[in-house]
């Protein structure tokens, strides 16, 4: 049974989103409906093709594969039945009472970040997933049964970041620490990290590395031509949307965008006739006429 789902403005300039082809994420998009409320549907390429895309040439299955390849969405196994589940699903679609129907593993509660306080109806099943048999209570940021999760006051500020800072498909967005594993981390050493970029505009004078133009070459995608669009594209939006904190990912994921939108270029009919006179004439000439 479909069901109505919201859309996180923060999708449509979401990285990992923006990357998949542009029927991909019609699908995806489709996904969330047929999801239970967990973010759990049956791998059913077929049924979901005619329930989401009835009137378009696609093939469900590729685009499965394509979202499953990129890690939006991750497929198990629960008593020789196949699933699917949607990536940080319930960081983002929240019912106010949720009646999930479909099992569910310890490891797909973290894929679709599950807050551990959360009801569920569906029953847990131990599966496989992504060819690994999962285990219990062996899964990661898992509680014991007589342990309250709960959230500090740094592991909110830090999700209220990721939501700024990420997209809803970006990996460990809706990540908790529990209370078993917050005296781990607070009595461990903290690794020397690098301090993270911040973001910053595009320079006026910006020209493509030496990298990023072989980049455009590997996708058939004229580097000159498209680093002008870059280049007016990215100086002309205002605020803080024109600033990136890695250009090199911004660039390839455009490139790749390029690629996706690329269609064969249909000669024209002036440029037909041409040709066929051309072929005509040689054939003429080899003929000995």
């Amino acid at each position: 049974m479909a069901r109505i789902r919201s859309v996180h403005p923060g999708l449509w300039t979401d990285e990992t989103f923006v990357g998949l082809p542009a029927m991909a994420r019609l699908f995806l998009i489709g996904l969330w409906n047929e999801a239970d409320d967990n973010g759990v549907f049956q791998w059913k390429p077929l049924t979901l093709k005619m329930r989401i895309l009835p009137g378009d040439n696609a093939d469900a299955s590729e685009l499965l594969a394509i979202m499953e390849e990129a890690g939006v969405v991750m497929r198990y196994e629960v008593e020789g039945s196949s699933f699917g589940a949607v990536r940080n699903f319930r960081r983002f679609q929240r019912p106010e009472r949720p009646k999930p129907v479909h099992p569910i593993t310890d490891e797909v509660e973290q894929f679709v970040a599950l807050p551990s306080n959360s009801h569920t109806c569906s029953k847990k099943k131990h599966g496989a997933v992504g060819g690994r048999a999962t285990n219990g209570r062996n899964s990661v940021n898992h509680p014991e049964p007589n342990e309250q999760p709960s959230l500090d006051d740094n592991s909110v500020s830090e999700h209220r970041q990721n939501i700024e800072s990420h997209g809803p498909m970006e990996e460990g967005i809706g990540k908790v620490i529990h209370s078993s594993l917050r005296s781990e981390c607070e009595s461990a050493p903290k690794p020397k990290s690098e301090k993270p970029k911040r973001a910053s505009r595009l320079p006026a004078d910006w020209q493509p590395t030496p990298e990023q133009i072989q980049f455009a070459r590997d996708n058939q995608v004229d580097p000159a031509r498209t680093a002008e669009v870059f280049r007016d594209y990215w100086l002309g939006v205002p605020g803080a949307k024109g600033c990136k904190a890695d250009w090199d990912a911004t660039w390839r994921n455009w490139v790749r965008r390029e690629d996706g939108m690329r269609t064969p270029t249909v000669p024209s009919k002036a440029q037909q006739r041409a040709d066929n006179a051309a072929a005509w004439k040689s054939g003429v000439m080899l003929e000995g006429y």
